[in-house]
């Protein structure tokens, strides 16, 4: 079902905008309150399920989703992803910066390694930009095929929402959009259940020295991980406390299958922490 607005025997077109506005220009609420009820609001009509605000780092190739709406365990707010792994990596590259999935499998999508990592069967997003910088992406998606395609008004609409998104962002002095209460790393917002987690993973030196490899490389082998802790317990230990902690708090990705680990999706959050432990403790890393 394509959104109400969009089609040609559509009434109430005022009374629509008029409630859309009205949440979103709201004076007494946070721009992160509003963001959600457009959220809740526009998925039903987009015939979604799932929707999202990211910021993305071209220089580290990551997405960040700084708040993210429905029934998605990737889809949190402060989960960091690879952008390889996502849709949003073509939106961003698209000439139009709007870029519609109606049937990920139908389309081709499920060799695609943003199907594989996320699942979603229909995607409707478009990039967000900060004066002349790229910030993210705003999308609409769902975990099923969509019945009707994504119409060009539809994307219209969604861009429409994306300006409203970026002039919120260009002018209010804090971050809208994350979680109110900040810490920093090296001066990168990170919230304080973050910081809690870094701190029971990284307060044991073998996790500490498996973090610290991935620094260096995009892979290491258990092989690799085996040949630093000699002693039979640390093996033991490796397999069955320190990679299923690391693998679950989402700083690595252990695929059982090849015995290897790779960054994982809240690597990107741990990593300026694992580089200051590195650089004024360097006995845990040799």
């Amino acid at each position: 079902m394509a959104h109400r607005i969009c089609t040609w025997e559509a009434d109430g077109e005022l009374a629509y905008f008029q409630r859309l506005w009205r949440a979103l220009l709201a004076p007494d609420i946070e721009p992160r309150t509003r963001l959600e009820r457009l959220f809740e609001a526009e998925t039903e009509e987009f015939d979604m399920n799932c929707a999202f605000l990211s910021s993305i780092d071209l220089d580290r190739e990551t997405e960040r989703f700084e708040l993210a709406y429905g029934p998605h365990g990737i889809l949190e707010p402060g989960t960091t992803v690879p952008l390889s792994e996502t849709y949003c990596r073509k939106t961003i590259t698209d000439p139009e910066g709007t870029m519609a999935v109606t049937d990920a499998a139908a389309e081709g999508w499920e060799d695609d390694p943003a199907y594989d990592t996320f699942e979603l069967g229909s995607y409707l997003g478009t990039t967000v930009s900060v004066g002349d910088e790229l910030y993210g992406t705003l999308c609409f998606a769902g975990t099923d095929a969509r019945e009707e395609p994504v119409s060009d008004e539809e994307k219209a609409l969604v861009e429409l929402h994306s300006q409203w998104v970026e002039y919120t962002l260009a002018h209010w002095d804090e971050q809208p959009f994350r979680e109110t209460r900040l810490d920093t790393v090296e001066e990168r917002a990170v919230s304080s259940e973050a910081i809690d987690s870094m701190m029971d993973a990284l307060k044991n030196r073998t996790r500490r020295a498996i973090l610290t490899t991935l620094l260096d490389t995009t892979e290491t082998s258990i092989a690799a991980l085996e040949r630093r802790f000699t002693p039979e317990e640390d093996r033991i230990a490796l397999y069955h406390v320190h990679l299923p902690k690391l693998a679950d708090a989402g700083y690595v990705r252990w695929d059982t299958r090849t015995d290897t680990i790779t960054e994982g999706p809240k690597f990107a959050e741990a990593e300026p922490l694992v580089r200051l432990l590195k650089e004024y403790n360097r006995g845990f890393s040799e």
